[in-house]
C-alpha cells in the first residue's frame, strides 16, 4: 500500500502537536510525524471501550475503529462509539407528567494516536478523538413504543494516555485516562464533560486479519 503524502495529513499532524504541545522538542515531534508518515500505511481495526461518567452515573462507551498506522507509531482514522449503559432521569413527559427517560449517545471518532515509548511488550499512547453526534433523551412506554423527547447536536474533545502491554501477537492489557470535553451546549438534564478512564484488553483485528489472509 502506498504511502499517502505529508501534506494530506498536515491537520492530523496538527492536532496531535498542539495535543502534546505541553511536551518539550515540539519542533522534534513534528520531524518525526513527517518522517513516519513517509512509510508504507497499514491497515489496523480494533475494539475500543471507556469508561466514564454522566452526571452521578458510572457509565461504559463502547465503538470500533478502523484506520492507518505508520511505521507502528503514529495512527489515525475513523471510528463509532455509542453508550453501553443505561443513564435514567425524570423527566416532563406529555401526558404522564414526571417519568423515566433514559440517554442515548451515539457518534463518529475521527481520531489519531502517537506511540511516544515503545519497549519489548510495553508501549505508551497519546490518542486523541474528536466526537461528532447526537445525544437524546428517550421515553418508553408501557406498549413499548418509544418516544424522542429531546435531540442536541454533540461535538466532544478526548485527549487521554495509554499504557499497553501486548501479548499472543492479537491481544494487550491496557490502562489510561483522559478528558471528555463537550463543546457545544446539550439540553438533556445531564453533565457529559468528564473524566474517562480506558482499562482491559484490546484485540488487533488488523494484524489477525492480515495474517489469515497470508
Amino acid at each position: 500500500m502506498r504511502a499517502l503524502p505529508f501534506n494530506g495529513l498536515r491537520s492530523v499532524v496538527a492536532l496531535v502537536a498542539m495535543t502534546l504541545g505541553a511536551m518539550p522538542a515540539q519542533a522534534q515531534l513534528l520531524d518525526s510525524l513527517a518522517l513516519f508518515t513517509r512509510q508504507p500505511p497499514r491497515f489496523v481495526a480494533k475494539l475500543d471501550t471507556r469508561g466514564s461518567f454522566i452526571s452521578n452515573s458510572s457509565v461504559r462507551l463502547i465503538g470500533v475503529k478502523a484506520g492507518l498506522e505508520h511505521a507502528g507509531r503514529f495512527q489515525y482514522g475513523l471510528g463509532w462509539s455509542f453508550l453501553g449503559s443505561r443513564v435514567e432521569h425524570e423527566a416532563q413527559v406529555d401526558g404522564l407528567g414526571l417519568a423515566p427517560v433514559h440517554l442515548r449517545m451515539a457518534y463518529l471518532t475521527p481520531y489519531v494516536e502517537y506511540a511516544f515509548f515503545q519497549r519489548g511488550p510495553w508501549e505508551a499512547r497519546i490518542p486523541v478523538q474528536i466526537g461528532i453526534g447526537s445525544v437524546s433523551l428517550v421515553h418508553s412506554g408501557t406498549d413499548g413504543r418509544r418516544t424522542v423527547l429531546q435531540r442536541s447536536f454533540l461535538l466532544a474533545y478526548e485527549p487521554a494516555m495509554t499504557i499497553q502491554y501486548r501479548f499472543l501477537r492479537y491481544f494487550g492489557l491496557h490502562a489510561g485516562w483522559g478528558y471528555r470535553l463537550v463543546l457545544v451546549k446539550t439540553d438533556v438534564g445531564e453533565s457529559l464533560t468528564a473524566p474517562i478512564y480506558l482499562l482491559g484488553m484490546k484485540v488487533f483485528i488488523g494484524d489477525l486479519w492480515r495474517d489469515h489472509k497470508r
